[in-house]
């Protein structure tokens, strides 16, 4: 088995403030049934953690900036890592992640990379 992370991108910054009790607990619900498959199936490495929208970029030549709005629909905005045979398989369980259940997301699949 390989290990794939699923980089999850794009969102509404402001849904967890603006989501009822009912809604985050539906949205919480959702998460924990996919997460449950996958370990029970054995191929659930970490669930990962959903990131802040804020925070800074930092150039090769030092300079920090914010980041900005308009950069938002790239901004990973969480992770999570599974096994799978193939990128094909790590694929299949991505199509099955709950975040499809918001707007404006996509999920990047990436090998990692062993070193050594």
């Amino acid at each position: 088995m390989r290990e794939f992370m699923l980089i999850y991108q794009g969102g509404d910054p402001d849904w967890a403030q603006n989501a009822s009790p009912e809604e985050m607990g539906a949205a919480m619900e959702r998460w924990g049934a996919w997460m449950g498959e996958l370990s029970a199936q054995d191929k659930l490495v970490t669930g990962g953690s959903p990131l802040h929208y804020s925070g800074k970029n930092i150039s090769a030549d030092q300079l920090v900036t914010d980041i900005a709005a308009s950069e938002l629909k790239e901004l990973v905005s969480g992770y999570s890592i599974v096994k799978a045979t193939d990128i094909d398989e790590a694929v299949a369980m991505a199509k099955l992640c709950p975040i499809f259940n918001y707007p404006g997301v996509r999920v990047q699949v990436r090998e990692v990379q062993q070193m050594g």
